[in-house]
């Protein structure tokens, strides 16, 4: 930390001569840097500084001690909200209301002694306001008892506490293709709603990847950077994406975090708390389980502001989504915390691949984690991390049924996913089928049969079945040759009755002929053709409609 000389430097002559008061010093000097250097000087060996320090108010000493049990500084905003505030002042203010001897704060006892000082430091390539003992003071202060204690040591959790261990592994990516190819075919996840598989928020994975760059920011387009995304092997692409989402600073957690309603578009930098949290998991023993909620409590006492670092905490909106209260003061604020680390522990890390969650005996919550094999690999990106080689062909039947498992490319089911209807969305496998509706919704999106064979020829093995290949290339020559319909179909006893039928004003509502005695029937004249045929003295039978 600063020194005294630091600490004193900025001030006017009327709060140095005020400290040198305090202190019983007597300083010349007639301007401020003179007087400072003196004053400074002064303190720095000042003779009574045990016995002063020692007679300062019960308070005051635990607040030292506080800073003390620290290392000599913590965020100023913490010190603040433990021992008061200080209370912005000018010089004639200053010299009208002289709170160097009638402070109204611990802070303002200790700020006008110039035992603490107040300044931004860089940490973690971040600006962070400190309130700190010069380093003269701390090196010969006594050490104060009380105040707040030094943070124990978080230990791990008894190994038998966990029943069972729910690991998400990099599924992640494997969704992201899903999203990806979802969108480019359908122009929106609508298609993966029904049904839903447990576990993914598609949504949620959208706003990830629009605020990656994985997406552009309209939410339904694939960005450029998504080929890229998905080309890469497995581990470098989980690497990516989460050295991408520790360094983004558009994806904000606080807004999104469930049970909580952030209004207004209020400033606020997500990366202060979101590297803190890191840095205290990165801090823990691999393999070993910890309970979630003693993590958060010792991320609190290590660092109190976690959260509120990223900007001004008095200007943000933030509602309870269960009861629509205003969560603004101390005691509300634990209610925001809470939902913020269940978010990102049982969220975002276990869906990135950081850790793995552990669940009590009967448990539905989980109640503890533990970092994954990878996570000192995603922490640190420039460590290698291999994961399953994605080389599994993909398996074509002769029917255009295409089926492709975890181990197949992902670029390769993005593209073939682009010519097909979905029939089967993972977690393990996915199969898609060519239908003329589905090619001719390629073409539209300038997709050729000649892309398709070249994809097919590619990825599949064996090779795609001839037959496949003919009626591929036939549909691009002809068109649909062939469908599938489902019609209604009027059988009657005679072919002499379906000719009345014919002569009857419900002939229009007939189709092709099945037959001497059957006929198809317009979904729409169903009932017309029942009165006529009541009329020429038939009754029929519409039990399969009325079902």
């Amino acid at each position: 930390m600063p020194g005294i000389l630091h600490c004193l430097s900025g001030h006017d002559l009327g709060f140095l001569r005020s400290a040198a008061d305090l202190w019983s010093v007597n300083i010349s000097g007639k301007d401020a840097p003179t007087y400072m250097r003196s004053l400074a000087a002064a303190l720095a060996r000042h003779p009574e500084l045990e016995e002063i320090t020692s007679a300062l108010p019960d308070e005051s000493r635990s607040a030292l001690a506080a800073l003390q049990n620290r290392g000599g500084s913590m965020p100023w905003a913490a010190f603040t909200r433990l021992y008061g505030e200080l209370r912005p002042m000018g010089p004639a203010r200053r010299a009208r209301e002289k709170p160097h001897f009638f402070p109204q704060s611990t802070t303002e006892r200790l700020w006008y002694r110039a035992l603490i000082g107040r300044d931004f430091f860089r940490r973690d390539d971040e600006l962070v306001e400190l309130a700190y003992i010069p380093d003269e003071f701390l090196e010969r202060l006594p050490v104060f008892q009380g105040g707040a204690e030094a943070t124990p040591r978080l230990e791990p959790a008894a190994q038998a506490s966990v029943e069972r261990a729910l690991c998400w592994q990099d599924r992640i990516l494997d969704d992201s293709c899903t999203l990806l190819a979802a969108l480019r075919r359908f122009g929106t996840p609508a298609v993966l709603r029904e049904p839903a598989q447990p576990g993914i928020d598609w949504e949620l994975l959208r706003r990830l990847l629009t605020d990656l760059g994985i997406i552009v920011r309209d939410g339904k387009t694939p960005a450029p950077e998504a080929r890229r995304f998905l080309e890469m092997p497995r581990g470098q692409s989980l690497q990516w994406l989460a050295t991408a989402w520790m360094s983004s600073i558009r994806f904000d957690e606080l807004r999104l975090a469930p049970g909580l309603v952030c209004q207004g578009t209020w400033p606020r930098n997500p990366l202060p708390a979101r590297r803190a949290l890191l840095r205290h998991l990165a801090g823990l023993h691999d393999g070993a389980w910890y309970s979630l909620e003693a993590f958060s409590a010792d991320l609190r006492r290590e660092n109190p502001e976690f959260l509120r670092a990223g900007g001004d905490a008095n200007e943000w909106i933030i509602l309870s989504a269960r009861n629509g209260k205003l969560l603004r003061g101390q005691e509300d604020w634990l209610e925001v915390e809470d939902a913020w680390l269940r978010f990102v522990l049982r969220g975002l890390l276990f869906w990135l691949g950081f850790v793995e969650l552990g669940f009590a005996a009967g448990a539905e919550d989980p109640a503890y984690f533990r970092k994954s094999d990878w996570c000192g690999a995603l922490l640190n990106p420039h460590e290698a991390l291999e994961l399953l080689a994605e080389n599994a062909p993909a398996a074509v039947s002769s029917a255009g049924i295409l089926s492709l498992n975890r181990a197949a490319p992902r670029v390769a089911r993005y593209q073939l996913a682009r010519f097909s209807e979905w029939l089967e969305n993972g977690p393990e496998r996915w199969q898609y089928l060519l239908t003329p509706a589905s090619l001719a919704a390629a073409a539209d999106q300038g997709l050729t049969i000649r892309h398709l064979t070249a994809l097919l020829r590619k990825y599949a093995k064996p090779a795609p079945p001839p037959s496949l290949v003919e009626a591929l290339t036939r549909w691009e020559t002809n068109g649909c040759e062939a469908a599938i319909e489902r019609l209604w179909v009027l059988r009657l006893s005679s072919p002499e009755a379906l000719q009345a039928l014919r002569e009857s004003p419900a002939a229009s509502q007939l189709g092709d002929a099945l037959g001497p005695v059957s006929v198809v029937v317009r979904p729409g004249g169903i009932e017309k053709v029942r009165a006529a045929l009541a009329r020429l003295g038939y009754l029929s039978d519409v039990e399969e409609l009325l079902k």
